[in-house]
């Protein structure tokens, strides 16, 4: 063996008989061994755990393999077809479809849309107490405040924004870091072989532009909502009143801000959420075979992706509140300054809550998501092409080679 640092060497070149062979807990022959002993002298494959693939090699340094080592495959018993790669299928994923992206569509507008809409209330006590903190100084105070002057119909002030403005946003979103995670894998190949931490945050990137530009308006008027429950009678007088006063722009002056507010909120969210759910999995690989397990781990992710990003995201949503509760001639880099400064509570203002609040929500987001993809038929082993081609290549009864 070569025992390299990030790489394992092994030819099939042995004693006179070929190949060494090794007890499998089946018993079994090894097909591995028996490619490795059609190789000449001197020409093996070298394991690259940065690219993580076989590469071809040759030179004095290529030597007999012995598949009990402890460096190819520690404590962990061997596939008796593979080797050390028998535990990693060889699998590539399907093109995406129209039909495909659309139920990516589905899926990510219902879990995004149901799972604000459900929690509403929490939403207008964040929302009141950024708008509003001298008032409402915490969230307790702030639900009975709430609960005495507007009754129970106040927690669901301005839910039909929410729920539209989240169920095409939630569309937009899931959907494209999906085609985009794929387009980028497909073209910057390489660097996703090795660093696939670029492909997420860039997919993600790329998600939340586009789903920012169709969020804004919808929030404006949930926030107008919130901040003066008596500004309108309902949603469409409340988008009248600010376009008749303050002009169209006024449903897309906080765009900048969204953005500062959206783009590290879905990158952090989706980034989080995968390299925490790929450990897990790595962890707990039985997870991948048990759809309950699979969605206990999504929720996990969701939990730890929610956290982070609503820390993350907090100045900006804050900036948001204070620009959009009144008409006001400030700028997003003027209320940002000022809550900067201490004003309106500053930047971190309804952090606690905010925190609680997104941990629910993206959690249940990717649990919701997930499920709904799973009985759409999109899940990840649903959109995976599995080949098998040396165990038909070298069966008894032939195939393809």
């Amino acid at each position: 063996n070569k025992r390299g640092k990030d790489s394992v060497t092994i030819s099939g070149i042995g004693d006179e008989d070929g190949a060494k062979q090794v007890p499998f807990w089946t018993g079994g022959k090894s097909t591995s061994s028996t490619l490795l002993s059609l190789l000449p002298a001197g020409i093996g494959l070298i394991y690259s755990k940065d690219l993580k693939r076989y590469q071809i090699i040759a030179g004095d340094s290529v030597t007999d393999y012995d598949w009990a080592d402890d460096i190819v495959s520690p404590g962990i018993p061997i596939d008796p077809d593979f080797g050390p790669r028998g535990r990693s299928p060889i699998e590539r994923e399907k093109n995406l479809t129209l039909d495909t992206l659309w139920r990516f569509f589905v899926a990510g507008a219902l879990c995004q849309s149901t799972v604000h809409l459900v929690l509403t209330p929490i939403d207008v006590v964040k929302t009141n107490m950024q708008t509003n903190p001298a008032k409402f100084s915490n969230p307790l105070s702030t639900f009975s405040v709430v609960l005495e002057e507007e009754g129970v119909t106040g927690f669901f002030a301005g839910w039909i924004p929410t729920f539209v403005g989240f169920f095409i946003n939630g569309g937009i979103a899931y959907t494209a870091v999906e085609f985009f995670r794929r387009l980028f894998r497909d073209v910057f190949a390489d660097l996703a072989a090795t660093n696939d931490i670029v492909i997420i945050v860039g997919a993600s990137l790329a998600s939340a532009i586009l789903g920012t530009l169709t969020l804004a308006p919808s929030e404006t008027l949930r926030i107008r909502s919130v901040a003066q429950p008596d500004y309108a009678p309902n949603v469409l007088g409340v988008a009248q009143r600010m376009v008749e006063e303050e002009g169209v722009i006024t449903l897309f002056s906080a765009v900048p801000a969204f953005m500062f507010k959206e783009i590290p909120f879905v990158v952090t969210k989706f980034t989080v959420f995968t390299l925490f759910t790929q450990y897990l999995y790595e962890a707990f690989p039985a997870a991948r075979e048990d759809i309950q397990l699979s969605l206990l781990i999504s929720l996990a992710g969701g939990t730890l992706g929610g956290i982070c990003a609503a820390i993350v995201s907090n100045p900006a949503d804050a900036t948001i509140s204070a620009m959009k509760k009144a008409k006001s001639d400030d700028g997003p880099l003027a209320t940002f300054k000022k809550l900067a400064g201490g004003e309106s509570g500053g930047l971190f203002r309804g952090l606690g809550v905010r925190m609680f609040f997104y941990t629910l929500i993206v959690s249940l987001q990717f649990l919701v998501y997930d499920a709904i993809r799973f009985s759409l038929g999109i899940g990840a082993d649903d959109l995976k092409l599995y080949l098998d081609v040396l165990g038909g290549a070298l069966s008894e009864k032939g195939g393809p080679i």
